[in-house]
This record gives C-alpha cells, sequence and structure tokens, in this order.
C-alpha cells in the first residue's frame, strides 16, 4: 500500500519521450512543416527575383564592371560610391529627385484628400465618378506619358491652344524643352497619375469613421471646419501616413514617365536618379557605377521601409508612447513639429472661419449665440462650393483623354494645320489604319497579352500560398518573412536595373520574352502577398477550425475553404498583375532589343524619334492601349476597389 505523499513504483507511469515532429513543433511552431510547404514557392521565386539580383547587384557596386558583356569586373572596394561623393552629376541628379519628390509628394495627397471627401459624400453617381477620376492612374505609364507630351508639345498641343485662346500668351510656351520649365511639367504629370491612388486609398479611411462621431459633435455644436479636423483627419491619418510613405517611394523611383517626355532633358533639368542610373549603366556601360547610384539611397528607402512596417504592424491600435514600436519612437521629435506646424495652421484656418462667421451674423443681424445662416443655406453653399472643387478636380483627371480620343480621329493635316482642335472634323480612321499596316502594332500586343498572362499566374499561384502561411499557420519566423515581403515590395526598381540585365545575359535569356515573364513575378509577388495576408486575416478562423474537426488537412482547407473565400483578393490580385505587366516599361526596354519582340509600351516608345512625334498615331496608339485596361477595371471595379482597400485601414 502506497505511503500518503509517496509515488511507488507500483503507481509510477512512465511518460513516453515525444517524437522529433513533436519536438520540432515546440522549437519550430505548431504548423511549421506545412507553413513551409505552402511558403517554398514564395520563398523560391522571392530569392530568385529579389534576394539574387540585389546580392549580386551589391557585389557590382564594389567592382569595376565596365563593357557590354556578362563578366563582373574586378573587386575595387568602395571606389565607386567614394567617387560618387565627389561626383557633381550625381548629385545634381540627386537634388532634382528630391525637388520632384517633394512638390509631388505635397500636391498629391492634398488633392487626394479634397477627392475622397466630395466622393465620399456624394448620394448619385458615386461609383461612376469614382471610376472616371481612376482613369490617370490605371492607365500605363507609356500613355501616361504620350498624352501629356502631345499636350505639351509647343506647335500641336491643345495646353498651348486654349492658353494663345484665352489670350493667356501669344505663343505659348515650350514646356518640355524649357530648362525653367520641364521639371515643373512633369511634376504636373506625376501629380495627375498619383491623385486617384490617394483618392481610393482615403475613401477606404473615410468608410472607416464612424458616422455617430458626426452625430454626437453636431449635437455639441462643432461647426464643418472642427469635424473636418477633429473627427475627419485623426480617422484617416493611419491611411495617409501610409499612403504618402508608398507613394514616396515610388516618386522618388520614376523612371518611364519622365524618361519617355524628356529623356532627362533638357540640359539635364529632369535628369533623376533612375535615369542617371541608366545612363551611366547602359549609354557608359559603367555598370559598377550604376550599381552604385541605384545603391547608395537603399539606406534611406531601408529606414523609410523600416518605419512603414512597423506602422503597419501596429496599425491603428491605440499604445502608450512606452509600448510603440522603436522605429515610430525614433521618427516621432521629427514629425512631431511637422505635427506642430500643422496645428498652427488648423488654428488659423479655425480663426479665420470664426471670422467669416462673426463677419455674416453682423450683417444678417444675428446674435453670437445663433448659427452664422441657416441650415438649408449652408448646405445650399457647401454643395456649390463642393460640386464646383469636384467639377474641376474631374476636368484635370479627364481632359486629356478627351484629347487622346480626339486626336486618334483626326487626319495629319488636321493636326497639322492646328483646325477644328477640339473636334476632328470629319472622322477618320486613317491613324488606326496607318499604326495597324505599317508597324509591328499587332505584335507588340501579343507579346504583352503572352507575358502578362504568364507572369501573372506566376506571380498569383505563388503570392496565394505564400500568403496563408504567414497569415494563418503558426511557425517561427513568419514576422521575418512577412517583414522581407514588405522590404521587397519597397526595393527601388533602379537597384534591380544592372543585376538583372547581368543575370539575364549570363542565362542567355537576353532580348526574349521569357526575361520578362520571370521578372514581372518580382514585382507583384511582394505586394499581392501582403494583400492576401490582410484578406486572410479578415476571414474568421472558426471556419478553419471547423474544417479540422471534420477531417479536412491543410491542402483540403486551403483550396476548398480559404480560396473560395478569399476570390474578391484573389481577382484584385490578378487584375493588378495583368494591368503592371501591361504597363511595364522600365525594363523591358533594357531587355528586349528586337523590334519583332517589343512589348507595347517599349514599341510605342521607339516609335517617337527625337523631335518627330507622330501626335495622330500615339494618340491612336494609346487610345488601343488603353482600352483593354479600362475595361478589365469596368467589369471588376469592385474587386479593384476592394483589393486596393484590403488591409489598409485595419490594425
Amino acid at each position: 500500500m502506497a505511503t500518503k505523499g509517496y509515488v511507488t513504483s507500483a503507481t509510477l507511469v512512465e511518460q513516453p519521450r515525444p517524437g522529433f515532429w513533436k519536438r520540432s513543433e515546440a522549437v519550430l511552431g505548431r504548423d511549421w512543416r506545412s507553413a513551409w510547404l505552402f511558403f517554398a514557392p514564395t520563398l523560391i521565386l522571392l530569392f530568385l527575383l529579389v534576394g539574387w539580383p540585389f546580392v549580386t547587384g551589391f557585389y557590382i557596386s564594389f567592382t569595376h564592371t565596365v563593357g557590354t558583356g556578362v563578366a563582373i569586373g574586378p573587386f575595387v572596394g568602395l571606389q565607386n560610391y567614394i567617387a560618387l561623393l565627389h561626383d557633381p552629376d550625381f548629385w545634381y541628379s540627386l537634388w532634382i529627385t528630391v525637388q520632384f519628390t517633394f512638390w509631388a509628394e505635397l500636391f498629391k495627397p492634398i488633392l487626394g484628400i479634397v477627392a475622397a471627401l466630395l466622393l465620399h459624400n456624394i448620394k448619385r453617381f458615386r461609383a461612376f465618378l469614382s471610376a472616371a477620376i481612376l482613369l490617370p492612374w490605371i492607365v500605363p505609364s507609356v500613355v501616361q506619358a504620350l498624352i501629356w507630351r502631345a499636350l505639351y508639345d509647343p506647335i500641336f498641343g491643345g495646353i498651348n491652344y486654349i492658353l494663345t485662346f484665352l489670350h493667356l500668351t501669344d505663343n505659348g510656351f515650350d514646356w518640355l524643352g524649357d530648362v525653367h520649365m520641364a521639371l515643373w511639367a512633369v511634376i504636373l504629370v506625376n501629380v495627375w497619375a498619383g491623385i486617384p491612388f490617394f483618392t481610393v486609398i482615403q475613401l477606404a479611411g473615410l468608410k472607416s469613421i464612424d458616422p455617430e462621431l458626426y452625430a454626437a459633435s453636431s449635437v455639441d455644436g462643432a461647426n464643418a471646419w472642427q469635424r473636418f479636423r477633429y473627427i475627419t483627419l485623426p480617422g484617416i491619418a493611419y491611411t495617409q501616413i501610409v499612403a504618402s510613405l508608398l507613394s514616396t517611394v515610388f516618386t522618388m523611383n520614376n523612371f518611364g514617365t519622365i524618361y519617355i517626355m524628356t529623356s532627362g532633358g533638357p540640359e539635364d533639368a529632369t535628369r533623376v536618379i533612375g535615369i542617371l542610373t541608366y545612363e551611366r549603366a547602359f549609354n557608359s556601360f559603367n555598370f559598377g557605377s550604376g550599381a552604385a547610384i541605384s545603391l547608395i539611397l537603399v539606406p534611406i528607402f531601408g529606414f523609410v521601409i523600416w518605419v512603414l512596417a512597423a506602422y503597419m504592424l501596429q496599425g491603428t491600435r491605440a499604445q502608450s508612447a512606452d509600448d510603440l514600436p522603436v522605429q515610430i519612437r525614433i521618427v516621432t521629435p521629427v514629425v512631431r513639429p511637422i505635427g506642430k506646424l500643422f496645428t498652427l495652421l488648423f488654428d488659423g484656418g479655425e480663426a479665420l472661419f470664426g471670422l467669416f462667421g462673426n463677419g455674416l451674423r453682423a450683417v444678417t443681424g444675428r446674435s453670437p449665440s445663433e448659427p452664422a445662416m441657416g441650415v438649408r443655406t449652408g448646405r445650399t453653399i457647401l454643395g456649390i462650393i463642393a460640386g464646383v472643387v469636384l467639377a474641376a478636380l474631374l476636368f484635370f483627371e479627364l481632359a486629356p483623354f478627351y484629347w487622346v480620343l480626339v486626336s486618334a480621329f483626326k487626319s495629319d493635316e488636321q493636326i497639322s494645320k492646328v483646325t477644328s482642335i477640339f473636334w476632328p472634323q470629319p472622322w477618320t480612321m486613317v491613324q488606326i489604319n496607318t499604326l495597324l499596316s505599317q508597324t509591328d502594332f499587332l505584335s507588340w500586343y501579343k507579346n504583352t497579352v503572352q507575358v502578362a498572362v504568364i507572369a501573372t499566374a506566376i506571380g498569383v499561384l505563388g503570392s496565394a500560398a505564400g500568403a496563408y502561411a504567414i497569415a494563418r499557420l503558426r511557425w517561427r519566423g513568419s514576422g521575418v518573412m512577412s517583414s522581407l515581403m514588405l522590404i521587397s515590395y519597397m526595393m527601388p526598381g533602379a537597384v534591380m536595373l544592372v543585376p538583372f540585365y547581368q543575370i539575364m545575359v549570363a542565362l542567355h535569356l537576353i532580348n526574349t520574352l521569357q526575361s520578362l515573364e520571370v521578372l514581372y513575378p518580382s514585382f507583384l509577388l511582394p505586394f499581392a502577398t501582403w494583400l492576401l495576408m490582410s484578406y486572410y486575416r479578415s476571414i474568421p478562423e472558426e471556419l478553419e477550425d471547423a474544417a479540422r474537426i471534420d477531417g479536412a488537412n491543410r491542402l483540403q482547407i486551403f483550396f476548398r475553404l480559404i480560396i473560395p473565400l478569399s476570390k474578391p483578393a484573389l481577382f484584385a490580385v490578378t487584375l493588378f498583375a495583368v494591368t503592371g505587366a501591361w504597363n511595364e516599361f522600365f525594363f523591358a526596354y533594357i531587355l528586349i532589343h528586337s523590334g519583332s519582340l517589343f512589348t507595347l509600351s517599349v514599341g510605342l516608345a521607339e516609335m517617337v524619334i527625337g523631335d518627330i512625334y507622330p501626335v495622330g498615331q500615339m494618340m491612336a496608339a494609346s487610345l488601343l492601349m488603353a482600352i483593354p485596361v479600362i475595361v478589365l477595371y469596368s467589369l471588376a471595379q469592385k474587386y479593384m476597389v476592394e483589393g486596393l482597400t484590403i488591409g489598409s485601414v485595419k490594425g
């Protein structure tokens, strides 16, 4: 009989030692085997398409690699970077890039918020107007450049014609040929194309604000300005910061639109860092210096990515100062003065608003305790102002497309003689017929479709599986991999330019469509993975638990449950992938040399020879290139909007 308080051999039950798989789960995570099965394709693609090129480019930047061959030159240490520090061309291009980015990012968020507020408050035709204002953002960058190059044309352009018609100038301006005006001209195009991005993101932020906050503030006597300042702005602060950081990085890496419009001229007035990288590597064939130029700014981009990752992972969750990520605590002292400046500006605006109200009360004979005007009158005036502003924004965003439409159906004589500037007389198909019969336009179309379909399939399949592993499975390393996704997404295209070229030469894929089919998923993979991660997290985990109780394994859950429930996000990712491949110019211009293998963006750019710009054919080509994208977005608009806003307001 066992003594109380002791365990005898009769009562001792030996516990079996956990097996290898159980022990590994304790170290690597409960789902590590399934996670790596799902994440392996994404990791392989990420390594091949981002990691390997980046490491290769990083090494090339420390070598003296010159010439057109594939061989990497001798190691020279920091010589390329030291040379850049004493290179006036580098510092000049950096200054141009900073100016371009600063002014573009000053106007895009402000106008995007204005457009979002106006569209958010519209009850009728909101879907139509939202789709219309998106047009500049969804059309290919080469189309954006061709449209505005035609509008800026000093002889045949619509802008000069309107200015002279209104007697604002006698002879017009050489917008892209004047050293003082060219940079502002390309900034305007970037603002025009970027407003829709901020508009859609801020529409998502506005939808996340509880309407009861506005109702309560109205009861407390808050006016429209106070509601905007204390409810709307804090409510969209998260989406505004994320969108601004993303847009800043993309703007600093702008290449294609500027290159097609000005080639960096006149007199290097628009030679941003991306164009300098291209010129140094592919005009001078100094790949070592070109790689160094593209990489010297990586620490800055890395810091932005580091801060953005922390902010996106933190989301909108309220935290004490001690619990904030170290990145946010580091940038807070820098951001705080900017916040105080905006506070002063809003205080000034509120004071002006109050003075205006007091003056109006004095005119109408109302007491200080009464509203400055009647509710119906106030709403009518605000409605008129909002309508005028929205009309102006829509005109700015859509007028260039009207120019494309009318120019595509004019004859060369109508264009050259500047007759019937706003309406073809008569309408003619001569430009489209010439484009189809005298160029390889149809071959370029076929090449673009082929590349888009194959690249999309690779990117969507890889991102769908990888996002599931990170978002829904428990395994050590998932946080690191999610950060790598964001880093890869934010990696400047110029950083990959030289190494991708060298790798494709080594693999004998240069001047082949396969090089683009392999390359383009690198643009989609990180973005699609992050987007799908947010969507997967919105699916209740109880559904998976129930499926596992019924005996389903992870693969069955993924294909029979998660994929069907994620169709909206998958449609959005597919749409972004197709249009991304359809639009890409930078790498196709570098990797494809044969006219028969050109994609649409490269083929159209090559039709412009020096100052010879066939306006009619360019506008016809822009119209034919934009139509498929517009049709796709029209048919799948709700998926596109949902895809853009997935995760943008989630914490």
